[in-house]
């Protein structure tokens, strides 16, 4: 009986974690596809430079998922890290696309603010 229910709570854990990983997985890739679909929408890549951009968009959420997990909310460590992340993102997009094309995607990421 002990057993029955050591592997039914076991069996429990183990689904509520393979869901958590998924949903997880399904935010990076919403929040990747929307950084690709907005850069797209104001530049044109070719697919090689998507698959570039895709990836190295997807190791900078995952990044920031993992800080967010670490740090908490609010405080001056998580705000350090997001910025590190954001310069290493910044570099990889340099070193990937050359410092000009870098700066076209960068701009055509950014969104539209509407001036008050």
């Amino acid at each position: 009986m002990k057993k029955t229910i050591v592997l039914l709570v076991f069996s429990i854990v183990m689904c509520g974690s393979l869901f958590a990983q998924k949903n997880a997985d399904k935010k990076i890739d919403q929040k990747v596809s929307a950084y690709v679909e907005a850069v797209e929408s104001k530049l044109t890549l070719t697919s090689e430079e998507k698959e570039t951009l895709i990836a190295l968009k997807e190791a900078q959420v995952k990044a920031t998922f993992e800080i967010n997990a670490k740090y908490e909310k609010g405080s001056e460590e998580i705000k350090e890290k997001r910025k590190e992340s954001n310069k290493e993102f910044s570099k990889s997009l340099n070193t990937a696309f050359g410092k000009d094309r870098a700066k076209e995607i960068k701009a055509a990421s950014r969104k539209n603010k509407k001036k008050k």
